[in-house]
């Protein structure tokens, strides 16, 4: 089944459906892609600075450096952790991250033995293209009044370009 995503870049934004039926995790699907574009159906592009009516295109690819963020517009629960095959445990960290124009805040989940856990979101040895994070909030830099919230975003680990702790209640 088609997984419908929000790919954000630096002046659009293009939703569309991501085709896979190997029954992957939408991000591992995007994470092995050996191609570097990554095709959607049925998809609709938008500026992210002029209020216009989006443009329909039946099939676009993207190529994957450009896209900033994907924002999936459901989220399938995961199995349990002892159905998992290759489960790793996790530990979770609220931060905020700079990707263009914004700010996401949200948790990702490192490993617990991590030295410094900002740096995993610089530079990952199995070199995952997008890293996720949850109970994610992304807001933009150029117009204050615009936000996003979403349970499930995924980051393009080359355009982050900024990290930071967030303080924990």
């Amino acid at each position: 089944m088609p997984a419908t995503l929000e790919f954000y870049m630096v002046h659009q934004v293009i939703r569309g459906k991501l085709r896979d039926d190997s029954g992957h995790r939408t991000i591992d699907v995007l994470n092995a892609a050996t191609s570097q574009v990554v095709t959607l159906t049925d998809a609709l592009s938008a500026s992210l600075h002029v209020q216009a009516p989006p443009t329909r295109i039946q099939q676009v690819r993207v190529r994957r450096t450009q896209v900033m963020l994907i924002v999936p517009q459901s989220v399938e629960p995961l199995p349990p952790r002892q159905f998992r095959v290759g489960f790793v445990e996790k530990k979770p960290m609220a931060v905020g991250v700079g990707i263009g124009p914004f700010i996401v805040t949200g948790t990702i989940h490192i490993s617990p033995t991590e030295p410094q856990p900002l740096a995993a979101l610089e530079h990952d040895p199995s070199g995952r293209f997008f890293i996720p994070i949850t109970k994610a909030t992304m807001t933009s830099q150029y117009n204050p009044n615009w936000s996003l919230s979403a349970d499930l975003i995924f980051m393009n680990r080359a355009a982050i370009t900024c990290t930071y702790p967030l303080a924990t209640a």
